[in-house]
């Protein structure tokens, strides 16, 4: 033990040293003066009142030192013969027996009316904390009765709604709803409900001004279980309605916004392809006037990407084997001659539309290339997206004649190879060309997750180049 413990040791056990001599003291002194009044002997019994006093002030340890004092000072002067530590009789014994059984029950008393005691302060406590907390809050309190009528109200509700504790006690608390069209009060039912409860609502000030409102509400019970109301915490969330109510506008204006640039982007692409027709007509050339016809192709094929991307439910990504299933389709009936396609997506792969216009712009040259040149009477095009560590993994495949041995696609002098493999090389994917069973296979394989270097481009996207 420390020097500190022992010293605070020894002061409590002279408090307690103290206590018990003092209570002694008086209860000898009592007892002096009730003998010289009454012929009664209280030799033990005096000392009684003095072991509960000195429990009650100074703890169990003073009441012990106080039966013990107390005993010895009753047998030593009010017990024949005085002022003499003899041997006890068979009566003293017995009167020390009797002595110490009741200085117990005292000791025992003393100890359950202490702990009443200190249970009834803490809970005076706890009342006065949480009274302190609720006066406090700067969140409004409330409390209601089963009626609905206002019977508790704190400064932060005063703060909030304009009236005095005085003003609104006794009043129903519909003065603070804010009615709906017919009158009535939706809020009211979920304010007085038995159960707890959460909602948000439109309720009034004094002066009429409307406040959206969380409330939070919890019943109220007797100690015996009866439902007598209910308290209700009510915080303003004013701005935070009209923080949200101003982002919803803003996304409604930048929906617009992006529908009118799509518009627009559309528009253009059609007059670009309306332009390369008008000038594929004008030339005399036939093999010039295809190439140029496939240009005004490749452009209608952008545009109908774009507008497939427009109709996603999320601008900013799409899922990659939806939008094949889309806009890849449609080339089986723009092909001029009959076909099968299968379209599968393997796993669910979402894209960043930046990066979703080129692939998807490469996947339809692909297609083209293979309804063109599979070179049997009804090809069969399969087109798989999937995911490969991390990356899609896009595979268009025929059923044709194959390509010639030495086959590199990017030395092949064809338009659409090359158009493809230009569009999956500016996002720094790869087209490659894979074995296959029968005819051609190649795969396009393109990274999903870009570096976090790479997440602030420094370049326009890629996609505007095309």
């Amino acid at each position: 033990m420390s020097f500190a413990g022992f010293r605070s040791a020894m002061m409590s056990l002279g408090r307690a040293l103290f206590v018990a001599a003092a209570a002694v003291a008086v209860a000898a002194g009592l007892r002096v003066l009730l003998g010289l009044v009454l012929p009664t002997d209280l030799s033990f019994t005096a000392m009684l009142p003095a072991i509960m006093v000195a429990a009650l002030a100074g703890g169990p340890g003073a009441g012990l030192i106080a039966t013990v004092l107390g005993g010895i000072v009753a047998q030593w002067a009010f017990v024949e013969p005085y002022y003499v530590f003899g041997v006890p009789s068979f009566t003293d014994v017995g009167n020390l027996i009797a002595y110490g059984l009741l200085a117990g029950m005292v000791l025992w008393a003393a100890g359950v009316y202490e702990k009443a005691r200190r249970r009834a302060e803490s809970n005076a406590a706890a009342a006065a904390r949480l009274a302190s907390i609720v006066t406090n809050s700067a969140d409004a309190i409330i409390g209601f009765d089963r009626s609905g009528t206002v019977e508790d109200w704190n400064a932060g509700a005063e703060r909030l709604f304009g009236y005095t504790a005085d003003e609104i006690t006794g009043r129903p608390g519909a003065v603070l709803l804010s009615p709906v069209g017919d009158g009535s009060l939706p809020a009211a039912p979920k304010l007085l409900s038995k159960d707890s409860a959460r909602f948000t609502s439109v309720w009034t000030d004094r002066s009429g001004r409307r406040i959206d409102v969380a409330v939070t509400t919890g019943p109220v019970h007797m100690p015996d279980g009866e439902w007598i109301g209910v308290a209700a915490i009510v915080r303003d969330i004013s701005r935070e309605v009209a923080s949200e109510q101003a982002l919803r506008e803003a996304n409604r204006r930048n929906v617009l916004l992006l529908s009118q640039i799509h518009q627009r982007m559309r528009d253009s692409l059609e007059i670009v392809a309306a332009l390369i027709a008008t000038c594929a007509r004008q030339l005399e050339n036939e093999t010039g006037r295809r190439q140029i016809l496939g240009l005004e192709k490749r452009v209608a094929a952008i545009s109908r990407i774009h507008d497939h991307l427009h109709r996603s439910a999320d601008f900013g990504t799409v899922e990659i084997g939806a939008v094949l299933r889309q806009v890849v389709g449609d080339l089986v009936g723009l092909a001029g001659r009959p076909a099968d396609m299968e379209i599968i997506g393997e796993a669910e792969v979402r894209l960043r539309s930046d990066l979703a216009v080129p692939v998807v712009f490469a996947a339809t040259e692909l297609v083209t290339n293979a309804l063109t040149h599979a070179g049997c009477a009804r090809p069969i095009v399969r087109v798989r997206s999937g995911r490969r560590n991390g990356a899609l993994v896009l595979t268009v495949a025929d059923n044709g004649r194959g390509v010639p041995p030495g086959f590199d696609p990017a030395s092949q002098r064809g338009l659409g190879l090359r158009l493809a493999g230009a569009a999956i090389e500016r996002i720094g994917g790869t087209l490659a060309l894979v074995p296959s069973d029968s005819g051609a296979c190649f795969e396009v394989l393109v990274r999903t997750a870009p570096e976090p270097a790479e997440l602030v481009p420094t370049d326009p996207p890629r996609s505007a180049e095309l």
